[in-house]
């Protein structure tokens, strides 16, 4: 259960730029009459395909605010019985998925969508715990209101990979909620100094071909290079590679 505590108001001057432009361009879309849910899902899709830094965004609207044809949605893919439109795009088994998004209505955990909506700000949750496949991580999520002339639409999301060296996830993991941040045994197998050079490029968000680049090796040598660090690291891909810890 998300605790008061562990979300603060945000100014806007402190959001991610991803984040602000994501709300512009929702606010635009809404403003020229654009009511196409797929249209305003795919640029979530396309936003998170292009940000590996990024572990999911997501958004959720009020009641019937963005088309009025909740009845119409309700238990469709990334939709809940409400029909509201709350899509969530994320990262997991290292591919995206479409899943909705859930608590915005729940009492306690549900302030994250609250306090937008009450205070007209964007706020910031604190690290808490969160499972990707077979992944247990502390994740942090920036929040921020959608709002056209002077009425709350709903809110758009970015959750990011939290620190384990944060205050607020050695506070999780010492209160036990967050307790492992890579599930299964662990292998310890060193790397080879190529093979950290290309872990080092892929965590970074590189392609095959773009680490090949930089490294002036093939793109096939670099695939075998990942096949060996996905054994050695104990991983089953690219996604869980790059949140795992070695």
């Amino acid at each position: 259960m998300i605790d008061s505590r562990s979300i603060r108001r945000d100014s806007s001057n402190d959001l991610d730029p991803i984040l602000v432009d994501l709300r512009a361009g929702f606010m635009a879309l809404y403003a020229v009459g654009v009511r196409d849910r797929s249209i305003y899902s795919g640029i979530l899709k396309e936003t998170l395909q292009a940000h590996s830094r990024f572990l999911s965004i997501w958004t959720v609207w009020e009641p019937n605010a963005l088309d009025g044809q909740d009845e119409a949605f309700r238990t469709t893919e990334g939709h809940d019985e409400s029909g509201r439109f709350v899509h969530c795009w994320h990262r997991a088994q290292g591919k995206q998925e479409l899943v909705p998004v859930v608590d915005y209505d729940a009492p306690q955990r549900g302030q994250w969508y609250r306090i937008p909506k009450q205070q007209l700000t964007p706020c910031h949750l604190d690290p808490i715990p969160y499972r990707f496949g077979n992944l247990a991580v502390c994740i942090t999520s920036t929040i921020t209101p959608i709002i056209y002339e002077g009425k709350f639409l709903g809110v758009v999301g970015i959750d990011f990979q939290a620190s384990k060296h944060s205050a607020g996830c050695r506070r999780a993991i010492r209160s036990g909620k967050c307790p492992a941040w890579a599930v299964g045994k662990k292998k310890t197998a060193t790397l080879t100094p190529r093979e950290n050079e290309v872990y080092h490029w892929m965590r970074n968000g590189k392609t095959n071909e773009e680490i090949g680049m930089i490294l002036g090796i093939s793109h096939h040598t670099v695939k075998n290079h990942i096949e060996h660090i996905f054994q050695k690291i104990g991983v089953n891909n690219r996604y869980e590679a790059m949140l795992a810890e070695i």
